[in-house]
């Protein structure tokens, strides 16, 4: 896991003190190393992170066969079995870095490698034989890569802050950007960023450019897409547990692949039914191993009596009680959150959707001890329909007697009135006019409604959780900690995907087919847990009932961004704020 940045150029020489300060400003991804490369055309610059090869051997920009040279960001999991299969059709290795196999799998495979990679990742490679740059980025947009494009340069990195340092690029403010944010919340999916004329490079894209056309508009091509089942199959529980097992079995090899490393790895614990799976299977998996003693927890918690609404402390320690690991807990005090304010929007260099307090009290956490990797929960609520908001859509797509045996069992989950209710609205309108009328009326009164499950599962999938997946890398490597998810395994996505959406929601059950895998595994009060809250901060207590609300209402109030961007949104904050204790 590391952090990398680069300059092509079409005609301007490239200095060194260029390139250098780009990496210079995204040290913390990688304090173990730096390396840089300048040839012709182009300046390659890395921050290494040392997981795996800590060796020498694993420095970046790295030359392969004389022929390649690549600055690289990322993990490929299955690295070791390419390794064998390149080793058998005559490839040999200095090393045992996944630096090594990604580009003998380019010079074997071509850009056929990247289906052969199971893993995050984005990297450029250069050939000098054929003088061109190979860009890409993983499948589900783990690892970021961001670029510009100047008149006569293509500049890249890991981060946007590097970019500034390129000399003679403007920074300057994105207000399109702000304003779909105001409207309706972060948008990472998007190409566009906060900064003009920075961009992202697209998830599961390659491009291929020579130094000439560097400076064009620049072309990708998509080297992998989701299907996903959008059949009205009916639950069958024998079909349930067979979905249920291979789940469990996909999981799990999610899991194992994600332990490699020559470093220690942990896992972050929210008492929730996704954390708590990838903790019992590394629980497992260590045991197996006879090294149960490298397994360790961090969590958030809260312990004062007006932030035990926040609290997840009960959950985390049944877990921790069943499979006896070592727990680190990290809190947070109130004189502590203007500063780790200032760090997340430093490190996400976007504006989130609330203050993100608990990704950094649970890092640094991570950061205080030997720990350099943990295994997270990123991507099963958008796989799975773990939100309530998605029962909604369920409900609204069953028969009238489907959905009357199905609603009391729904209503036995807190705050699910409201989707029930609206749901039984829906679907009387969609049993007398239609699907299509009921999607044209709602679109009508502002409400993009997808009916089918598995679609809008997708649709949050390749966006919402985008966010999600940025907050993860900006909040651990922040830290010096590389973060791995296993639900983003695509193998497990690919089969998620694949099933009816009967088996994601079922007698009132979010994400059945997973709760179904681990029962009798995982103690009940989690496995079939009914209150989701993960990883909250007890906001609504800082800003309106400690000296935090003074902090927050002088920060808005004396916004001129918020003043240029939504002319009176500040006032009408204040008096929102005013009026509430």
């Amino acid at each position: 896991m590391c952090g990398i940045a680069g300059i092509i150029s079409t005609t301007e020489p490239i200095l060194e003190t260029s390139i250098k300060a780009m990496t210079d400003a995204m040290a913390h991804r990688g304090p173990n190393g730096e390396g840089h490369h300048i040839e012709d055309t182009f300046a390659f610059g890395h921050r290494r992170l040392s997981i795996v090869d800590l060796s020498d051997a694993g420095h970046q920009p790295m030359i392969y066969i004389d022929r390649y040279v690549i600055t690289y960001n990322g993990e490929i999991y299955n690295h070791g079995d390419l390794r064998a299969e390149l080793e058998n059709v005559g490839y040999h290795f200095n090393g045992h870095s996944d630096t090594e196999v990604i580009l003998a799998a380019y010079d074997f495979w071509g850009v056929e490698c990247l289906a052969k990679f199971n893993g995050m990742w984005a990297f450029v490679i250069y050939d000098r034989q054929n003088k061109s740059f190979f860009i890409s980025r993983d499948r589900f947009g783990v690892k970021p890569l961001y670029f510009c494009q100047t008149e006569k340069t293509f500049i890249f990195s890991s981060e946007i802050k590097p970019i500034f340092e390129y000399p003679g690029f403007e920074k300057r403010i994105n207000y399109n950007y702000l304003n779909k944010y105001l409207n309706t919340g972060p948008q990472e999916h998007l190409a566009e960023t906060i900064f003009q004329g920075v961009f992202k490079f697209p998830k599961a894209s390659y491009a291929i450019l020579t130094a000439n056309e560097a400076t064009d508009l620049l072309k990708t091509n998509k080297f992998w897409s989701l299907n996903i089942n959008e059949s009205s199959e009916r639950f069958s529980q024998e079909n349930a547990l067979k979905y249920a097992n291979r789940y469990y079995e996909l999981l799990l090899d999610a899991v194992r692949i994600r332990l490699k490393a020559d470093v220690k790895v942990g896992s972050a614990l929210s008492g929730g039914l996704d954390s708590s799976s990838i903790v019992y299977l590394v629980n497992q998996l260590l045991r197996e191993d006879g090294k149960i003693e490298l397994q360790e927890t961090f969590s958030s918690i809260f312990r004062e009596k007006e932030t035990a609404y926040c609290d997840e402390s009960y959950y985390i320690n049944l877990i921790i009680k069943q499979l006896n690991v070592k727990s680190n807990f990290g809190t947070v005090d109130e004189s502590e959150i203007t500063d780790l304010h200032y760090d997340v929007i430093k490190s996400y260099e976007c504006p989130p959707d609330n203050t993100c307090i608990a990704g950094p009290v649970v890092f640094r956490t991570v950061k205080s001890t030997d720990v350099k990797v943990t295994l997270d929960g990123q991507g099963a609520d958008e796989q799975l329909a773990g939100y309530l908001g998605y029962l909604n859509s369920y409900l609204t797509s069953l028969s009238f007697f489907d959905f009357l045996q199905e609603a009391p069992k729904v209503l036995r989950t807190p705050g699910t009135l409201k989707h029930v209710i609206s749901a039984f609205f829906m679907l009387s309108f969609r049993l007398i006019f239609g699907w299509p009328r009921l999607v044209k009326v709602l679109n009508i009164l502002g409400y993009n409604y997808e009916p089918n499950l598995n679609k809008r599962l997708k649709h949050d999938f390749d966006t919402a959780l985008m966010n999600l997946l940025h907050y993860s890398d900006r909040v651990s490597m922040s830290y010096s900690i590389e973060s791995r998810a296993p639900f983003m395994d695509y193998r497990l996505v690919e089969f998620l995907f694949s099933i009816p959406a009967c088996y994601k929601i079922h007698n009132g059950w979010t994400k059945y087919i997973a709760r179904l895998a681990f029962d009798g595994k995982l103690p009940d009060e989690v496995c079939w847990r009914k209150d989701k809250m993960g990883w909250p901060s007890p906001e609504e207590h800082w800003f309106r009932c400690t000296p935090l609300r003074r902090w927050f209402m002088d920060t808005v109030s004396q916004s001129a961004l918020i003043q240029k961007v939504r002319p009176g949104l500040n006032l009408l904050l204040m008096i929102f704020l005013s009026k509430t204790k």
